[in-house]
């Protein structure tokens, strides 16, 4: 199957038009102005997925219009998932849970190291109880996994109907959105003229990271260029899975999914765990750092949970001469900026 005919085989799928496309493309011209005063700097663009319409939270909506899609399909009544006190999923998911009119279920982790000022200024979770959530707070040894579980069998029980989505909105299905999303990008480079010399995300759920892997590696295998992807990890020491793995396990479910024979080529993705910090929502200096500077040179925010830690490593890259002046390399900018106002201690 060729790039072409799995952009026909995900036309085909059900999918719930939640959001208006596309995301805008930018020129990042004040940031490079900046780091031509340093040295060589390539032509910087921004896929702003951070302009989307529901609760702040970015990209994951495209993700949602498929998984809300078979919610929909199963007749769902209540919708359950699990995130972190900063996640940016819970979020979109309590604000088309209170659009659509379906009850919606939060059940928030807290990690070990958390503090009463992460508690104290979860804006994410009090943006969830605006929209209408109900609200569960998990102590730190809970699992999630078993916890929703247990929850969807209880509404069950009660003849009620629960759909579950996987936390960051992330699983084989709905990742199909993040390979439109890819699409997008590059009909955008297209349109003004150039090809990628290197497309640059953060990951943590892996969501957008497979489903780019899987858009690019079909594009060079039907003949177009091969574009290497450039992946920070978010997560670091806090996630259970390594990133790697993460990643290519969402990858084998979507290829098996659109009926791909094999298994999808990786060489394409180089991904670094170097800028993670300390673990999930625990930046290091470079990544704040890199949020200043963002601010000051550009006028783009960024936060320090996903965006900050990817840009520092973007930094990182040219100011190493990673790139040369004549590359373009495009940043995916997959938003979820509440979590820069539950962290203005530190920034």
């Amino acid at each position: 199957m060729l790039y072409e005919d799995v952009l026909r085989f995900i036309a085909t799928q059900p999918r719930l038009k939640l959001e208006t496309w596309p995301t805008p493309m930018m020129p990042m011209d004040g940031l490079r102005r900046a780091l031509l005063a340093e040295g060589p700097c390539p032509k910087l663009w921004v896929k702003r997925e951070d302009m989307t319409s529901y609760g702040l939270g970015g990209d994951k909506i495209r993700r949602l219009e498929f998984a809300f899609a078979k919610a929909i399909e199963a007749n769902a009544e209540v919708i359950i998932i699990s995130g972190g006190i900063h996640s940016n999923s819970i979020l979109q998911v309590s604000a088309v849970c209170a659009r659509l009119g379906l009850e919606c279920e939060v059940f928030v982790t807290r990690p070990n190291n958390a503090t009463p000022d992460d508690e104290n200024d979860a804006v994410n979770v009090m943006i969830c109880l605006l929209h209408g959530a109900r609200v569960h707070l998990m102590g730190p040894l809970e699992n999630a996994e078993r916890v929703t579980g247990e929850r969807v069998e209880e509404l069950k029980a009660e003849g009620r109907k629960p759909f579950l989505i996987e936390p960051g909105g992330t699983s084989p299905y709905s990742t199909l959105g993040a390979v439109l999303c890819l699409h997008e990008l590059l009909e955008q480079t297209r349109e003004k003229g150039f090809t990628p010399s290197a497309i640059v995300a953060p990951t943590g759920w892996c969501g957008n990271a497979a489903g780019f892997l899987i858009g690019l590696a079909l594009l060079a295998g039907s003949g177009g260029p091969s574009i290497p992807l450039y992946v920070f990890d978010t997560f670091g020491k806090d996630a259970a899975v390594p990133a790697r793995k993460r990643i290519l396990n969402i990858v084998s479910g979507c290829w098996k999914l659109m009926g791909l024979p094999g298994k999808c080529d990786d060489a394409l993705l180089h991904l670094s765990t170097e800028f993670a910090g300390q673990g999930i929502s625990r930046p290091d200096e470079r990544a704040i750092e890199a949020i200043r500077f963002l601010g000051c040179k550009e006028g783009l925010l960024l936060d320090p949970s996903y965006t900050g830690k990817c840009m520092a490593g973007l930094l990182h890259m040219i100011r190493n001469k990673a790139f040369t002046q004549k590359d373009n390399v495009v940043y995916l900018h997959p938003g979820g900026m509440p979590a820069m106002f539950a962290m203005r201690r530190i920034l």
